[in-house]
Parts: C-alpha cells; structure tokens; sequence
C-alpha cells in the first residue's frame, strides 16, 4: 500500500509535502496528545488532532481492516491527567482518580448508547468504543461532508421552510427516539452539524454532560445563541426541553439566517431578531412553533420533540378552516306553501354563503392574531431589519443629524470600527435603540479584528420607529481572511507558536540540526512558506526547530529526537 498522509489520511507516495492537504511528512505530534502513527487496537492509525475540547480530544484515523478513513475521540478531560512526551498511555493525576473515573464511564456510556442507534441517518455512527493506553475511545464514521453553516451560506444565507422541513425533521425523530432512551445532546447547533453528499444532515459531537453547564468539574463548551437558560446554571436540571431549545435555535438560524441572542441576554428581553420580509414568508403555524421551542423560562417551553414535530406540521387555523369547511350542510325541512312564497334565488344564496365564509376567516384570523404565542417575541419592526423599511422620503444632510426622540423617525447611528461592548455600553443608555451581535463572524480586509464590519440597517439610515425602538443587528469583524507570515527566524519556538496561533494559524513543527540557529529556536518555515507569505486563517503552518548543533556521534537513520522546547 502507499504511504498515508496522515493528515488527511489519503495515499501520497510518501511525498515531503502532501499534495492534498499540505501535511508535512516529518510533523511531530506533542504532548498530551497521540504521537503521529500511533496504532490502536492494531487496527486504528492515528492521524493529526482534529479539534479539542476539555474532556475529549478527535484525531483523525485510518482503520487497516476496512481501509477507510476515520475518526478517532480519545477521553481526555482537561487537568486531571498527563502523558510524557512520545508515550500512550495517560497517567491520572492522584487527586482526580475518583472523578476522572466517573467521567470516563459516562464517556463509554453516552458513545455505546449512541451506537446502538446506527440506523439513524441523522447521526454520525460511531463503530467501536473501546478501552486503551489508560484511557477509552470512540470510533466514528468520516464521511466527505460540509459544515452546515457553509451549506446555509452556499444556500443563499438562509432557508425556506419547503426546503428545511425534510431537513430537520428526520433530526428530530433522532432526538425523540434518544431522548426517550434518556440519551441527550445538549448542544445541537450549527456547528454541530454537517451536511452529506447526499443532502442529509447529521449531528455530530456528543459530549457528557459535564462540559454542557456551566461551573462544572470541566470547563464548559456552550453555544451561545443555542444553549438553553438553565445550561448556564449548574443547580438546574438538563433534560429533553434543554434540547428542544437548541434545536428550535439551530431551525430559527436556517430559516432566518441568524441565530437568537444569548439565553442569558434574552432572560430580560426575550424579542427574536426576526425580519418583516422573514415573518411574512413562513407559515404562521412555524412561527409559533418557533416562539414556543424557544421560551427562555424551561418550564414555558414545548418540553419534548412529539410536542414540537405536531406544531411544525399542522397551523390551528387551518385545521379550523378545514373542519369547517368539512361540515355538511344541514338544510331545513320547508312547507311547499311557503317555499313559493319565500324562496331565494341561488344569487342571493351565493352572496349569503360569500359573506359567511368571509365571516369564518376574519373571526379565525382574530383568534389566531389574539392568541398567537409569537406576539410580542419577535421585533418586527421593519425599519430595524429590513432593507425595505418606511424611510422619510427626504434625505437628511449631516453626519451628525438625529430626529428628535418625538420624531416618528430615528436615524441608525454609525457603530462601524467600534467594539461591540463599547457600542452596547451607548445603546443601553439610549431608550431609543438596541443592538445585538450576529453568532457569525465575517472576515474583513479593512476592520480589525474584534470591531462592528456591518451592521443591519446601514448607519445613517432613516428608519420609522417600532413601538420597542430600533433594533440594530452587527456583525464582528474576524480580520483579514489571509495573514502575512511574521519572521520566525532565531525566534524561541514557544514565542512563534503563541504568535501564529494568536493570528489563527495552527502550528506543527520538526526537528534538525542548526550550525547557527541556538537550540529550540525556530530555523525556517517548513515546505513552500516564507516570510511574508500570506495564508488563509486556520491554515496549518509547520516550523523547524534546531536541536542545535549536530553531535559528532549522531546520525540521522533511525534515532528519534525529543523535542527540547516541550
């Protein structure tokens, strides 16, 4: 067989540089995680560290048997373990026996639980869990896939419900069917899912509970705009309602194209950030699907999936229109001798039923405009939100204009370059407006990194005022989308890792030989890169390292080098 990269796992010939991926062949793995080439089970290869959260890490792996590409979750719950330099096998600290054993059965727990549901197409399957080096592991499918956030972009930035429907709902049978089992998610996002070849979505990374609330024996990984209220209070209980809420969220952002404000936020303002032009293109029964899947308080929330599936599939209005229209017609019986002398004709029977039809609809429209769960969440001004909002039709010159707070008008103040902590601190002393920051990020080649790049509506629009005020969406700038390489040249490795990682890069590294670059300083960039070259953010840079002068003894055939800045 050809050599693998183990980067991306595909057969390279053994090239320096994969010509896939644009691994190196010599990258070192460092601790804590698995050294590269790693064999688990003689059967699992592993590859380079996908992601890592605080109780699990994810490699990438190839199984020799099946001769597929995998991926490989390995407990590993932050601060209570070690792993010397080259070795496997993890060692747990003497204080955190108790719990870490705890953890790493609930770990075990959750991944065969999950398991035993591998014909759900809307979950990642996982293979085989087993225990090794001290530690357990997960075993997961890796097929070709795309974010879910990239498929809602290519998709024109949101979704409509024809289209979003067959979607999710084989999701939320998933999540009836394990929730029933009381197996849970707690973190269904969009960053948590992917979208198949075969345009299926499926939900990946499941964790144990102790990273999914706050204040917990692990550092926890939430979502915001997704995790429910009582996930950021550790004397709550988490249960199938806590993932209703992030799945009716991850809905609320595939057909608006935002998610909701942080729970924590929308405790003392529970108003979604939903356009006029939105509400208006999706059916009303959605709406309040929506409105009900995504109470803050738990205990007014749609609390099962069965409960949320019957509200997304069926408006009450319509089911009343057609019960109503179903209903015979109950004619009376009518003395032949006063039906010459009072019949009517089949016009005036025709307007007779036209106004009572009209009458039908305009009393189940009240009913469902006066009961409606969604009134008063959503801020639908369309002013805020909309480009097609009422505008004064004369234009007003100066920067600085502002209507008075009487005016019928306002003007949406310019928060672009501004940070959004220092723009909230303005709105919150302003009764007239109220910002709120988009989930996503957006790359700019003009506004640094952590600043407003955009904002919804533009600043000094004119807009009319909604009976909440004005609502300002902002998008925070993620800076330029390609960094130019720093000198790294006799530079410590410790202090060149910090500074690519700080501008989002993620370093790997190699070992030789110097002359004249002193020990564990960097002597190049590693392949095609230089200095000043610019890459994409998230790229992997590799650096060498000197091991400082070459011993006269030392040869290079099959002597293993530590790395001496680790």
């Amino acid at each position: 067989m050809s050599e693998l990269c183990l980067g991306c796992m595909k057969e390279n010939d053994g090239e320096d540089i994969c010509p896939f991926c644009n691994f190196p062949k010599d990258a070192v793995q460092s601790s804590p995680f698995l050294p590269l080439g790693t064999v688990l089970k003689n059967k699992y290869i592993v590859g380079k560290v996908l992601d890592n959260r605080s109780d699990s890490t994810r490699y990438i792996g190839y199984d020799k048997d099946k001769k597929t590409s995998v991926t490989i979750r390995e407990f590993m719950p932050k601060g209570m373990f070690s792993r010397l330099e080259g070795s496997t096998v993890i060692t747990v600290n003497e204080n955190s026996t108790e719990i870490f054993s705890k953890l790493q059965e609930q770990f075990v727990s959750l991944a065969k639980n999950v398991a035993r549901f591998d014909d759900c197409t809307a979950l990642v399957p996982i293979y085989e869990v087993f225990d090794d080096n001290n530690t357990s592991y997960a075993v997961e499918d890796n097929e070709d896939v795309i974010p879910f956030v990239e498929y809602i972009s290519r998709s024109g930035g949101s979704l409509e419900w024809d289209i979003a429907r067959p979607l999710f709902m084989p999701l939320l049978s998933a999540m009836s069917k394990l929730n029933h089992e009381n197996i849970y998610h707690f973190a269904i996002c969009p960053a948590n899912l992917v979208v198949t070849p075969a345009g299926k979505i499926r939900l990946t990374n499941f964790a144990i509970e102790a990273i999914r609330q706050a204040d917990g024996v692990l550092p926890a990984q939430l979502f915001s705009g997704c995790s429910a209220l009582e996930q950021y209070d550790k004397t709550e209980v988490l249960d199938e309602a806590t993932d209703v809420y992030g799945f009716t969220a991850t809905l609320f952002f595939a057909l608006t194209g935002n998610l909701p404000a942080d729970a924590v936020k929308r405790k003392d303002d529970s108003r979604l950030l939903m356009s006029t032009s939105v509400v208006k293109r999706l059916p009303p029964h959605v709406i309040s699907a929506l409105a009900n899947g995504l109470q803050v308080e738990k205990h007014n929330r749609i609390d099962n999936f069965e409960t949320l599936r019957a509200e997304l599939s069926a408006a009450p209005t319509v089911q009343a229109i057609q019960e109503e229209i179903a209903k015979p017609a109950v004619m009376p019986v009518i003395d032949d001798e006063k039906e010459d002398k009072h019949k009517v004709s089949n016009f005036q029977w025709g307007a007779i039923a036209l106004v009572v039809g009209l009458a039908i609809f305009g009393v189940l429209g009240y009913f469902w405009y006066s009961t409606n769960p969604f009134n008063g969440m959503f801020d639908q001004n369309s002013g805020a939100t909309d480009a097609s909002a009422d505008v004064n039709p004369s234009d007003v010159a100066g920067e600085d204009f502002t209507y008075p707070a009487d005016s019928p008008y306002f003007r949406i103040p310019n928060l672009l370059g501004k940070t959004f902590d220092d723009a909230n601190a303005v709105a919150n002393q302003s009764n007239e407006y109220q910002i709120f920051k988009e989930i996503d990020t957006e790359f700019s080649d003009t506004v640094p990194e952590g600043q407003i790049c955009k904002q919804i509506p533009e600043q000094n629009m004119t807009v009319t005022r909604g009976n909440d005020g004005v609502t300002i969406a902002v998008v925070i700038s993620k800076g330029a989308q390609y960094r130019a390489l720093p000198k790294v040249d006799n530079v410590r490795k410790d202090e060149v890792s910090s500074q690519l990682e700080g501008m989002g890069f993620i370093v790997n590294s190699t070992l030789d030989y110097s002359d004249t670059v002193p020990e564990g300083s960097v002597i190049s960039y590693v392949g095609n890169n230089k200095f000043g070259d610019k890459l994409e953010y998230g790229s992997t840079v590799t650096v060498c390292v000197s091991l400082g002068k070459k011993p006269e003894s030392a040869t290079t055939g099959n002597f293993v080098f530590e790395d001496p800045t680790t």
